[in-house]
């Protein structure tokens, strides 16, 4: 429960300062909203892309600066793909001509906020990995203080959503800055050797969060055919039910400390599940506490009446997360990666069509929330189901310690 607790304590001050910075641009109008949800849905997409980088230094651990050089490689090549094919991402969406401009001056920007901002998150989880929680928490303040400081400049004086994202950028440059004067990393180019390793590590991730991610833009896509005033109530809720992730990750990076490494899979499943047990009421608490914290925070020129009855069916997602990072630990921690994999693509394929047959329908809005928890809850039984098999036929009691990942 400590080290949980710890965890989450750096988590909620970086959900609540986030859910602050999206407010100011949700009070800008309706329309500021629809498109930054938009831009969250292209964003999520190429981000699996641009932190490949990162997902290898989880298992190398070393080189630092490599890695976070890749980082800026892969972010500045997704973000010219998106700066070229941008036409093409907003018309996915059937937004006004109003909000597609809006998109379009956003997606601008896109080269230098993914650049920026897969350096400062990459250089934040290194100081994490590296068990520099002090400097890690004082980035952290950096950030956030700056960035709302600059929210709340821009928006009471001009009230210019693309300036609101210039400020992003500027939050996160300082930050940058912060870090490289305080924690000095030894600076050296990535190599053939960085490279073999990304191929190795990072790309399996990559493109199970990708295809997952391809899945969920489709999904944003299918609620942006409801309107703008229920697409928009979507947007809201459905922000609210990815930031109450936060809890959910605390609880897996909690179980990545405590189940042990060169032990059984019998002893790992217990102890996932006697952590499961210990913690499982905070999180669920915590969850929707959150949900309407988050909600009165972000939900912006959107009167918070229209929201609150959908907010529960988005919010009830945890009840498939926490079943789905509990096995997909125990997925992790016997190397059998390609499980992530399957369970995504049942997952977000049900999710689809769950979606279709009730998009024109007036339970549309229910059901685009009650959806992130069976997609969350097939992923998991299909984690446990193949964890099972090879448990019967003898395959996991030995760890492959060159496969383990933190996600």
């Amino acid at each position: 429960m400590k080290e949980f607790i710890s965890i989450l304590i750096s988590f909620i001050f970086m959900n609540i300062a986030a859910r602050i910075d999206s407010a100011f641009n949700n009070l800008i109008s309706i329309d500021a909203i629809v498109a930054t949800g938009s831009f969250f849905f292209i964003d999520l997409i190429f981000k699996s892309i641009s932190g490949i980088g990162l997902y290898t230094y989880r298992v190398i651990r070393k080189d630092e600066w490599k890695y976070l050089w890749i980082n800026i490689i892969f972010g500045l090549f997704t973000g010219l793909i998106v700066f070229f094919s941008k036409s093409f991402l907003i018309d996915i969406f059937e937004l006004t001509d109003i909000q597609k401009n809006m998109l379009n001056q956003l997606l601008n920007l896109y080269v230098i906020f993914v650049v920026i901002g897969r350096f400062s998150e990459g250089f934040l989880e290194i100081l994490r990995l590296k068990k520099a929680i002090k400097l890690y928490n004082q980035s952290l303040i950096v950030y956030y203080v700056s960035l709302i400081s600059l929210d709340a400049l821009v928006y009471f004086l001009t009230k210019n959503l693309i300036l609101l994202f210039v400020a992003t950028i500027i939050a996160n440059i300082i930050s940058i800055i912060y870090m490289l004067y305080k924690f000095k990393l030894e600076f050296t180019f990535p190599d053939k050797k960085s490279f073999q390793n990304v191929k190795k590590y990072g790309i399996v991730y990559a493109l199970e969060r990708l295809f997952s991610r391809i899945f969920l833009l489709l999904y944003g896509v299918l609620a942006s055919r409801m309107g703008t005033e229920n697409y928009s109530i979507y947007t809201i809720c459905y922000a609210v039910c990815s930031n109450l992730e936060f809890i959910t990750d605390a609880y897996q990076a909690t179980l990545m400390i405590k189940v042990p490494e060169v032990k059984t899979y019998e002893q790992k499943y217990i102890k996932c599940m006697e952590t499961k047990k210990e913690i499982l009421p905070l999180i669920i608490t915590l969850n929707f506490v959150f949900a309407f914290i988050y909600l009165f925070i972000s939900h912006g020129s959107l009167p918070l009446s229209k929201c609150l009855p959908y907010i529960i069916f988005y919010s009830i997602s945890i009840f498939g997360l926490y079943p789905l990072e509990t096995y997909s630990v125990l997925c992790i921690s016997q190397g059998k990666s390609y499980i992530l994999l399957i369970g995504s693509m049942i997952g977000v394929v049900l999710r689809l069509l769950i979606c279709l047959l009730f998009l024109n329908t007036d339970l549309a809005l229910i059901v685009f929330g009650l959806v992130n928890f069976v997609d969350y809850y097939i992923r998991s039984l299909v984690y446990r189901t193949f964890l099972y098999i090879l448990d019967k036929k003898g395959k996991l009691s030995v760890d492959k310690k060159e496969d383990k990942i933190l996600v």
